[in-house]
Order: C-alpha cells, then structure tokens, then sequence
C-alpha cells in the first residue's frame, strides 16, 4: 500500500537538517573508529607473517571491526537510541505542525521534547529494548509474512527499523504521560495492520540497501586513495572504506528519508484505529517483553521516571 508521498518525506528531511549534521558527525566518528579499528587489524595480521595483501589482511581487518564494535556497543546503545527518538521527536512535531527550530536550537530542542515524554536516558533505552524484541517477532504472530520473515531475527532485518521508529512514534505523540503505555498500544496497533505495514516497511528497506549499493559503488572510485593505507597492494582497501563509508551515509541521512516516508504510513493507516484485545492477548502469550512492558506502563511515573 503507498501511502505516503516522497514530496512531503523530502520536505521533512530537509527539516531537520541541523539534527542530520549531528548524526552525520556521530555515526561518522563510528564509522571512523572501525574503519581505523579495520587497518590496524590488516596489519597486525600482515607483521605476523599472514599473506600480505590477500587473505589474511582481510581477516585481521574483520578481526579488528569485531573487536571495536563490541567496545563501542554500550556507547552506540544509549547514543543511537536518543539520535533516533530526537529524529522521531522532530519528524512527529513537524507532521503535527508544532513549531520546531530551524538552526543549531533544534537539536536542543528535540532533547528537551525526548526527555519530556520518555524520562531519563536509562528509560528510553530499556524502552526501545522492549519495543525491538517485540517487534521482531510480529511477522510471526500476525502470520501475514511467511516463514521466513516469522523468525526474529529475519523479521527485524525485513523491516530495518522502521516498525520500532514508528512505535515509537506512536508512543510519543499518542499519550506523552506515559510513553510505556502508548508504545504497548502502538505495537498492538501495528500487528492488527502488520500486512501493510511491515509490507511497506521491507520495501522500503529494499531501496534503502539498494540507495546503500549505489552509494558504495560511488565511493569505491573515490577512495581508490586508501590503497596506501593497506597492507601489500591494498586491493581491499577500497570496497572496505566504501563499504564503511556507505553504512556511515545510510544510517546518517537514507534512515531518516526512509522513516519520514514510513511514519506518514502508519498514520494513515493506524489513525482513528483502537488497539484490538484479540492482538493484544497474542503478542502477551507469546512474548515476555511485550509483558514487560505493560507491567512497566502501570507503574510509569508521570513526573519522568519509570518505576524499575
């Protein structure tokens, strides 16, 4: 079902320009610390005597990004989440034209909003946790995706995010004295409609990668320079910065785009809509963060904190 317009997604993008320059500069130190965490692993892997400028570099390099990556994970936990609930913040306010900033204010701005509806940066991860495991597990319950989107894991690759980010949304515009609450329902909501909506969400997550292909192809022409910085003749080194570099573009500027155009869906579909008890008593029985998270919602504090 398209349900939304592009023109309008691109109006909203270019809205909060100043919060994309900030997640720009975020994921871009990401991608700059693996991409330094990739070089070292190549030549660790080459002074130990691995084939230089074959195999082995590139196994040192994958080495070094695993490594790095698990590091950084609790940095990227509660940065990434708050990025993308500010993202959402602005997105929602603009699409219910509240007044947003339009300079370097917006960011701060979208802080304070965040902060006001989903409490410290502790409750706003525990509670993007929760939606995420509940989310993935949908396609199952709403046995509208196949067996193949049914398992988690596939189910959450298939929708890239885009179903948690519009919960979320859910959450923050729908009932802002309690966030917990919303959410509950907000995920309720998406699985009594999970045939349109996560068949929006994958395709597009499908042009979203295929954007990502376009922007590694580019790149891998443009950083043929990192040649240098590689071990032997540095073949890899080109795809490995490409392919970093288009990651860093698509989490920075494509995700965004990609949710402006999907939050515009789930508000066409989902308004004026109450959450079905029949749902509700599927996902309860099947999983226990969606459990969780209602037993978290009665004792949510109105004042900002939630009740551990």
């Amino acid at each position: 079902m398209w349900t939304f317009s592009l023109v309008k997604a691109l109006v909203l993008w270019v809205r909060i320009l100043p919060l994309l320059v900030v997640r720009l500069a975020a994921f871009g130190a990401l991608g700059a610390g693996l991409a330094v965490a990739a070089i070292a692993g190549a030549w660790g892997a080459a002074a130990v005597g691995l084939a230089d400028g074959g195999a082995g570099p590139v196994a040192g390099a994958v080495a070094g990004v695993v490594i790095a990556a698990v590091a950084m994970v609790l940095w990227r936990g509660r940065t990434l989440c708050l990025l993308r609930a500010m993202q959402i913040a602005l997105l929602s306010d603009l699409q219910d034209r509240v007044r947003v900033p339009v300079g370097p204010g917006q960011v701060r701005f979208a802080r304070v909003r965040v902060a006001a509806r989903f409490g410290s940066a502790a409750d706003l991860q525990a509670l993007c946790r929760f939606v995420r495991n509940v989310t993935g597990l949908i396609p199952a319950v709403a046995e509208d995706g196949g067996a193949l989107p049914a398992l988690p894991a596939a189910g959450r690759v298939m929708q890239g995010g885009l179903v948690d980010q519009a919960v979320l949304t859910h959450a923050y515009r729908a009932r802002p004295e309690n966030a917990w609450e919303a959410a509950h329902d907000g995920l309720v909501l998406t699985t009594q409609n999970a045939r349109d909506l996560l068949g929006t969400a994958a395709r597009l997550n499908a042009a979203g990668w295929i954007a990502t292909a376009a922007l590694f192809l580019v790149l891998s022409q443009s950083l043929a320079g990192l040649a240098a910085l590689w071990p032997g003749e540095g073949s890899a080194a080109a795809p490995v910065g490409a392919a970093m570099a288009a990651l860093v573009l698509r989490a920075a500027l494509v995700q965004p785009f990609l949710a402006a155009c999907f939050l515009q869906t789930f508000r066409a579909i989902a308004s004026g809509q109450a959450p079905l008890g029949e749902w509700r008593g599927r996902l309860t029985q099947v999983s226990e963060a969606f459990r969780t998270l209602g037993e978290r919602a009665i004792s949510w504090d109105p004042g900002g904190r939630n009740a551990a």
